[in-house]
């Protein structure tokens, strides 16, 4: 027997399926709340249970302090219902959300692929390419959710590499993790021909439309969203300053090098900056070095004005946030995905 859940300020009240979050009942309704990756890691689905018992996932335990919990405050993506009704309030942790927002919803759809694409950009991230059968709507900066083949009901979340023009097709960029069971299907023959079932599109990662310029600060697979922005910067004409810091440690872990510099060659407006944060010794490399934290407080140490899009580790947002504040970039401004690997 399934749980309802009430969505307070709207006063909306939603069937909730046995076993299944909170956030994907308000997905699979047609509503639309805040929320990034949907696995506890972001903190962007807090909300405050205002009345009825629930239980909060263990993925949550870096995401919300004991301050938070002893508030009631939850994750929304982690939060299932344990009574009759559950009552969340997001008039406070979601301030700026509107009832025509929270109304309009985000269409949702599950499709099928073909995969036309399996090979290593580094020793390990790979870029799955994947033909759909249906049109999927997505925006750059959004991510899908990949089902892991022979595990029906274990998903997996990569952004999309490509840009929305690019019709009929996925590209992603996928990290590697020994032992994970996407990263295994990946190791174990997955490729052209083998079909996948995806959900999406998901997440309101994305350039916004203003007059800013924009800093773009990105570590390992997060390359993977802004690829998809700056793809569709390029496809709509765009005139704002861009400087993008991408972050590895070794010279072995970038990639897409050549065709960002030709980007960068291309675009007067467009600047790529790559950094080393570990070189190894003799390692022919004349870039930036340190982490890439460091680099943006040297390449943008004024950002008042500027807008900025982040993606990758939480600790990496974290120190690009402080960064950022002390440059005197709004925090209203500064958008960012938390990447938290599951394999």
């Amino acid at each position: 027997m399934g749980s309802a859940v009430t969505i307070l300020p709207f006063g909306e009240t939603l069937e909730v399926r046995p076993g299944e979050p909170i956030l994907q009942a308000v997905l699979r309704h047609g509503r639309f709340v805040k929320y990034g990756c949907k696995h506890g890691g972001c903190s962007t689905c807090r909300a405050e249970v205002v009345d009825g018992d629930f239980r909060l996932s263990d993925n949550t335990s870096f995401s919300l302090s004991d301050a938070d919990r002893q508030a009631g405050v939850v994750l929304l993506c982690s939060t299932f219902a344990e009574s009759g009704e559950l009552i969340v309030d997001v008039s406070a942790t979601m301030d700026d959300l509107s009832e025509e927002e929270y109304l309009a919803g985000q269409v949702v759809q599950e499709c099928t692929a073909t995969v036309d694409r399996n090979d290593p950009l580094t020793h390990d991230i790979r870029w799955l390419g994947l033909r759909l059968d249906a049109a999927l709507d997505f925006t750059a900066g959004q991510y899908v959710e990949v089902a892991v083949p022979g595990r029906a009901d274990t998903w997996r979340s990569f952004s999309m590499a490509n840009a929305p023009a690019e019709d009929g097709r996925v590209d992603l960029i996928v990290k590697v993790i020994p032992g994970g069971a996407f990263s295994t299907a990946l190791d174990g023959g997955l490729g052209p021909g083998d079909r996948l079932r995806l959900r999406g599109p998901l997440g309101q990662f994305g350039v916004r439309l203003s007059h800013r310029p924009m800093v773009m600060v990105a570590g390992g697979s997060g390359m993977a969203p802004i690829r998809s922005m700056l793809a569709h910067l390029v496809a709509t004409g765009n005139r704002r300053e861009v400087v993008f810091c991408y972050g590895a440690r070794t010279a072995r872990d970038l990639f897409l090098l050549d065709e960002l510099g030709a980007l960068a060659a291309e675009h007067d407006w467009f600047t790529f900056v790559p950094a080393l944060s570990d070189a190894a010794p003799g390692e022919d490399w004349t870039g930036e070095t340190g982490l890439v934290t460091d680099v943006l407080a040297r390449r943008v140490p004024s950002n008042r004005g500027w807008e900025a899009y982040l993606c990758g580790p939480p600790p990496m947002i974290d120190a690009a946030i402080e960064v950022l504040r002390a440059g005197g970039c709004k925090e209203r401004h500064i958008y960012f995905d938390r990447f938290v690997p599951s394999g």
